[in-house]
């Protein structure tokens, strides 16, 4: 039998564990609401699904390189399917936000119901056909510039994490162009190391290309810009709750964990994509 002395730790932790519960809870609600809001998941199977990695690939090839790559990109699309985990990559970035948003207060009804009705406004405009989302973005965009908007669009994390998605396609289509034109082996011929380091630099590079990073650049704007023409069809007192939620005091750190988490998750997946690409592609 325990003495009152050893138990008292055990109690003491359970206690702190009671305590603790609501607060975790709230915390994952508030990591869950704003996936939801940012369109993570979404965006993420939209772009890693299976498939996903080497359609990405193929539009950043040149017509040159797009009629000889077809066994690259097969290969590639064999890779990502085992190195892309959308379930996981989820977790692991609502685990981040939730870290970095505990102690704050869990999201309000008016908040929930606001992200809701974003997500439904989202959702609604990926089903439109290109002309109907061309005639609700010239509609929404001509409305006056409205502050409260422009200050949630700048609270977001919609520019960053398409700006992590399109260099991971750039990184992709680099590799599968190399591969396609006969170079493997300059990579195939590298230690592990190396190769992650080579590929890591290519990365923040921007695959060391003018014209990719001006791509870049280019696809951080449009999607902010479409961004802006949604928020513009959200009613005003949608607009002012989630203003008030991403502008509290854990909404920075939730901000920074989900787009250095978002990033991490799709480094690590595609670096283990493109070193099983490499490795396996046949030397001569």
């Amino acid at each position: 039998m325990l003495c009152p002395d050893r138990l008292f730790p055990f109690r003491f932790s359970l206690l702190l564990l009671l305590l603790l519960a609501p607060l975790m809870g709230w915390a994952q609600n508030r990591a869950e609401a704003l996936l939801q809001f940012e369109g993570v998941q979404a965006r993420y199977e939209a772009s890693y699904a299976p498939g996903a990695v080497a359609r990405g690939a193929r539009e950043l090839l040149e017509p040159d390189d797009q009629a000889i790559a077809d066994k690259a990109l097969k290969a590639l699309d064999t890779a990502a399917g085992r190195a892309f985990n959308t379930k996981a990559s989820v977790a692991a970035i609502q685990q981040e936000v939730a870290l970095a948003g505990n102690g704050g207060a869990a999201p309000s009804p008016q908040v929930l119901a606001a992200v809701a009705h974003f997500v439904k406004l989202r959702t609604d405009y990926a089903a439109m056909t290109e002309a109907g989302k061309a005639e609700f973005f010239s509609r929404e965009r001509a409305k006056p510039a409205d502050p409260a908007r422009t200050e949630l669009l700048e609270r977001m994390a919609v520019a960053e994490v398409r700006e992590v998605d399109f260099s991971s396609q750039l990184l992709m289509s680099a590799v599968v162009k190399q591969l396609a034109r006969g170079n493997g082996g300059q990579l195939s011929s590298l230690p592990d190391r190396t190769l992650d380091m080579a590929l890591d630099t290519l990365w923040s590079r921007g695959v060391t290309s003018t014209r990719p990073r001006n791509l870049m650049i280019v696809a951080r704007e449009f999607e902010k810009q479409v961004t802006q023409a949604q928020l513009a069809a959200l009613p005003d007192a949608d607009v002012a709750a989630l203003l008030a939620w991403r502008n509290d005091p854990q909404a920075a750190a939730e901000r920074e964990a989900l787009v250095g988490t978002y990033r991490a998750e799709v480094k690590g997946s595609g670096a283990v994509a493109l070193r099983t690409l490499v490795r396996a592609w046949p030397r001569s």
